[in-house]
């Protein structure tokens, strides 16, 4: 008799070896995935003759020219020229010049945007075993001896809910 009983105890847990090697297997805990994509454009703008904002003279210098138009020593004209300053400024560029009737005929503007394009990927699943197998220890009626009793053994049990 306990030898029929020791065989069907292997056989149980020959048995519920093989059905947990069937059940389904444990998937990755945690898979996060970040891709961050930077992208840098620059926009050329050009301005056709801007307006000008501001006009100052900031001083005179005196310039020597020829008189005539055969140049000889000792035959020139003093002039005196008006240095201006001048200011242009928009939303997208300031500038100032200076000189001798100064005229701004074109600016460009190379701004840069950077666009940031983030994406992120985060996957969580546990699916655990169903099945398993593994040590116990109960309370439980003893049918043989007709009591309340403790009991340790091997238990193998079915997954309904986990927490």
């Amino acid at each position: 008799m306990k030898t029929a009983s020791l065989i069907l105890w292997l056989c149980i847990l020959v048995a519920v070896f093989f059905l947990g090697r069937w059940s389904k297997r444990c998937e990755k805990v945690e898979t996060i995935k970040v891709e961050t994509i930077t992208q840098t454009k620059t926009d050329t703008v050009r301005i056709v003759e801007p307006l000008e904002i501001v006009r100052t003279e900031v001083r005179q210098e005196i310039v020597e020219i020829p008189a005539d138009t055969v140049y000889l020593p000792g035959d020139t004209v003093r002039i005196t020229v008006p240095i201006e300053v001048k200011e242009y400024r928009d939303s997208l560029y300031a500038l100032q010049i200076e000189g001798y009737r100064p005229r701004l005929l074109w600016v460009e503007v190379y701004p840069r945007t950077e666009y940031i394009y983030r994406t992120e990927t985060k996957t969580i699943s546990n699916p655990s075993r169903r099945w398993s197998l593994g040590p116990s220890a109960s309370y439980g009626y003893d049918i043989k001896n007709n009591r309340w009793a403790p009991s340790v053994g091997v238990s193998v049990q079915y997954t309904l809910w986990s927490w």
